[in-house]
């Protein structure tokens, strides 16, 4: 999303967002900028900033999410959001929400962390996890793996251009289910050049109806 759609979202989410979650509703946004949430009117100084940290927080993932899942209508789902002072200007946020991708009625848990600029009220760079905090893990021994190796080899090669990498996937595990995708996280190792070896960590979702993995993030785990 680019700074005029991310000002245009953050605006329509302001005029209508629930400040400090105090309704019984969660604020739900789609990646247009539609906000469909209560009215603002009567709101205390306290309620209206806290109405503008879950706009830009808002805006900022579903920005993060669309970049991610191109090609995808996104809708927010914002949950818990947690926040404590870290500078003069700056607060740090973290937090839980539902990610629904297209027309699907499953609504996918994601936790993020970010930090909120009061100077400028803007969430930039925010990290996020798909799956929740605590959950049951499964083996994934039954989808194709072989599949997610391919698309890590691919992200690695075109991060690493200057190296020949070759990646090796050595544990794979379902960590999250929304009906529709599986949430899967993996651990592995990278090869650059034939010689240096780096513990690589990644999750990915895989698509049971179209067969697909996506969205592959990975970590290397240097020493």
């Amino acid at each position: 999303m680019n700074r005029l759609g991310i000002a245009l979202l953050l605006a329509a989410i302001a005029m209508g967002a629930t400040a400090g979650h105090t309704s019984d509703k969660p604020l739900l946004v789609e990646g247009k900028g539609v906000a469909t949430v209560a009215g603002n009117a009567g709101l205390s100084e306290d309620a209206r900033a806290q109405q503008a940290i879950d706009a830009a927080t808002a805006a900022a993932l579903i920005g993060a999410l669309q970049s991610r899942f191109d090609g995808y209508d996104v809708q927010l789902r914002l949950g818990d959001m947690r926040s404590e002072r870290v500078s003069l200007r700056d607060i740090a946020l973290n937090g839980e929400a539902n990610l629904r991708l297209g027309k699907d009625e499953a609504w996918l848990p994601i936790r993020f962390e970010a930090l909120y600029d009061t100077t400028e009220q803007t969430v930039l760079n925010p990290s996020i996890v798909l799956g929740a905090t605590q959950v049951s893990t499964q083996s994934a021994d039954n989808l194709p793996l072989r599949g997610l190796q391919a698309q890590m080899n691919r992200a690695l090669g075109e991060e690493y251009a200057s190296n020949q990498v070759d990646f090796s996937l050595a544990d794979a595990r379902v960590v999250g289910d929304d009906g529709v995708r599986l949430v899967v996280q993996g651990d592995g190792v990278a090869r650059f050049d034939g010689e240096e070896r780096v513990a690589v960590t990644l999750q990915a979702l895989y698509d049971r109806e179209s067969k697909r993995w996506l969205d592959p993030q990975y970590a290397l785990i240097e020493g």
